[in-house]
């Protein structure tokens, strides 16, 4: 079997200016290095070590500026053994943050220019037995792009430096999200070792289901090391602990890479429905590569036997539907969008997802938009997704901007796509593939009807999905509009609302019959206790000071500082008291939020065209003054509970 070692133990940092080497960084001293947490990031080493303040608080994060600009080195050790006849050992790094170059006792061994995809490298012939050496280069994300690759975004006058880096959007300073921008090992490292060969990819798709029956099909990728002559592919199925399904195959491997693809039944199958259905159904599967009548790799877990389809047909009022049908039965969306719960993606841990999803799930809400400028999710997310009956509308990673349409970066917008489908579509919980977040809109308001020309979501993305993932539904961006010049039209597709300020039962509000909401929210300010962990007690009344527009819009202290003032404008403009102090503020625009939010899910779920409602947003990356029903960490607000109420009292089916 194969040997996995995660690296997580004696990581030491260190940071130069760009493009400073020294023959002393690639020696066995830490002396003048600190201690490197990973996964992790490089600003949580930072202030652990006890040189800078918690970036969260005030306006600290101004005081890590300074990173943009410099390169980060990871150190540390590891041993291996020697290897025999068909073993290949492979260094992984499952997640790299961003621009790095990797070096192995002194050599450079590979680079990476993806956070999404792993950096992997056999290093079989080039690791020397006993101790080795792995450090880690990371240059500045500000730095590593090449602005002048795209004529075309360049010479836009909202053309951004963060189009150009395969790597988390928001980082860069958002409405949503200070100017931190994270570098660092943000996903495990390890050493593996495979003996012959090993399963390089899995999954089971749903073909059809019939009354009595499923029709599947499971497929797999396998790499060989050493030639193998008798070989042997075994397929377990178990449903609550009985097995129902073997299948053994032998295989004559002929090449260092094969596949390998089959049918199968299972009878009377328990399919896979959203939660509140009472029928969330998943089955447990072990596959196992055998080489000469010994296991060399396996794979475990689970998967659910469903069918999702997203019906976009003529209505009777001349509009087009934007309706999901599971198993041939139309349901109701009643959910969220899912924005990054932490600034920092390497401090997001297993705890975390299960009790924030635990909230989702206690909602009644049945689907989570995975939002398009954070990053794709860890397995435990989509692990409890499967688990709790939570459909993924999953958005790839492109956010409000005209992205590069050259050679090189649409080559690494492919690596990353087949990487991510191959990944996410084992998961049952996948109902929809999104090319991103209000790009076509972004490109709307520039070039008009043209931005359906871009190359990325229609060029790329789609027809990858469409190879690898059949069965699961896509569209190019949200909003989106089928047949529409405007993306954001009410009659077609999904639009996104937004009219901070105004009142929730404004005509900007209720003079429209969407076929489906995927953006929509009230602000609200946190409780107090929250508003102590960010900013000062004697700066908490009034909120007209640099603190308040800090932590709601203004993180790029580029005047966007509009937050508080709608807050006040709502308040007015719903014919309330304006607050005199700190708790009636409080008070009045969480009891706002609320009132809102229940409105909008029972306005919009009474018009028969419409299919579903997702409000923004679940939780906030840091304490701030936002749209979250969930206050960071984890402080409900009053929203969550009507939301709750709301939710229950709509039937999905």
């Amino acid at each position: 079997m194969k040997e996995i070692s995660e690296l997580k133990e004696n990581w030491y940092l260190q940071w130069t200016s760009f493009k400073f080497e020294n023959k002393e960084l690639f020696s066995d001293s830490t002396d003048g290095w600190i201690k490197a947490t990973v996964p992790g990031d490089i600003h949580i080493d930072l202030m652990n070590a006890g040189l800078l303040p918690d970036p969260l608080y005030g306006d600290n994060a101004e005081f890590y500026r300074w990173t943009e600009e410099k390169e980060f080195w990871y150190k540390t050790t590891f041993h291996i053994s020697a290897t025999e006849q068909g073993e290949r050992v492979f260094l992984v790094f499952e997640g790299i943050d961003t621009f790095a170059t990797i070096y192995l006792n002194g050599k450079e061994i590979c680079k990476n220019s993806n956070m999404f995809v792993p950096a992997e490298k056999d290093i079989t012939d080039i690791a020397k037995k006993g101790k080795n050496q792995i450090i880690v280069k990371i240059a500045p994300a500000v730095f590593s792009v090449d602005m002048n690759s795209d004529t075309e975004v360049k010479n836009d006058p909202f053309f951004i430096p963060r189009l150009f880096a395969r790597k988390t959007q928001f980082n860069y300073g958002w409405d949503i999200a200070p100017r931190l921008i994270s570098a660092g090992i943000w996903r495990p490292v390890k050493i593996i070792k495979y003996r012959k060969g090993r399963i390089r990819d899995f999954h089971i798709e749903t073909l059809k289901i019939e009354d009595n029956h499923a029709c599947l099909k499971f497929e797999t990728e396998i790499d060989l090391f050493d030639k193998v002559k008798n070989g042997e592919i075994l397929l377990k199925i178990f449903d609550n602990g009985k097995k129902v399904v073997e299948i053994r195959e032998k295989i004559a491997f002929s090449k260092t890479k094969e596949s390998f693809k089959k049918e199968f039944k299972i009878e009377n199958p328990r399919l896979w429905y959203p939660n509140v259905s009472g029928r969330v159904n998943l089955y447990a599967y072990e596959f196992s590569l055998n080489v000469d009548g010994k296991k060399i790799d396996e794979l475990e877990g689970k998967f659910g036997i469903k069918k999702i389809e997203l019906i976009q047909e003529p209505q009777s009022d001349g509009g087009t539907s934007f309706c999901f049908k599971i198993n041939g039965e139309k349901i109701f969306i009643k959910g969220f969008n899912w924005t990054p719960l932490e600034v920092f993606p390497g401090r997001i841990k297993k705890m975390r997802y299960e009790e924030m999803l635990k909230l989702v799930k206690e909602a009644n809400a049945n689907m989570l938009r995975v939002w398009g400028g954070g990053f794709y999710e860890d397995e435990d997310f989509y692990n409890l997704c499967d688990e709790y009956g939570i459909m993924v509308w999953q958005d790839f990673m492109f956010a409000c901007g005209w992205y590069p349409q050259n050679r090189e970066f649409c080559e690494n917008v492919k690596r990353e796509g087949e990487y991510i489908v191959r990944k996410l579509r084992r998961h049952v919980s996948l109902s929809l593939w999104c090319g991103g977040n209000e790009n076509d809109e972004f490109r709307f308001w520039r070039v008009g009807e043209a931005y359906r020309s871009h190359t990325i979501a229609r060029k790329i993305l789609k027809p990858l999905c469409k190879k690898l993932n059949p069965e699961i539904p896509f569209i190019p961006d949200s909003p989106f509009s089928q047949k529409s010049v405007n993306p954001n039209e009410p009659f077609e597709g999904d639009i996104h609302r937004w009219g901070h300020g105004k009142s929730y039962k404004d005509d900007f509000y209720v003079n429209i019959k969407p076929r489906f909401v995927s953006e929509i929210g009230h602000l609200s300010v946190p409780s107090k206790k929250v508003l102590l962990t960010f900013i000062p007690s004697d700066k908490l009344w009034p909120p007209f000071n640099k603190y308040w527009f800090y932590h709601s819009s203004d993180t790029l202290r580029c005047g966007c500082q509009y937050r508080i003032g709608s807050l006040f404008d709502s308040i007015k403009n719903n014919n309330l008291e304006k607050p005199e102090n700190i708790d009636e503020f409080i008070e009045a625009t969480q009891n706002l939020q609320a009132e809102a939010c229940k409105f909008w899910i029972e306005y919009y779920s009474s018009i028969p065209e419409c299919a579903g409602i997702l409000l923004w947003n679940v939780s906030d990356c840091w304490p701030q003054i936002s749209d979250s029903i969930i206050a960071y960490p984890d402080v409900p607000k009053k929203a969550y509970y009507k939301i709750k109420e709301a939710f229950s009292k709509i039937k999905s089916f």
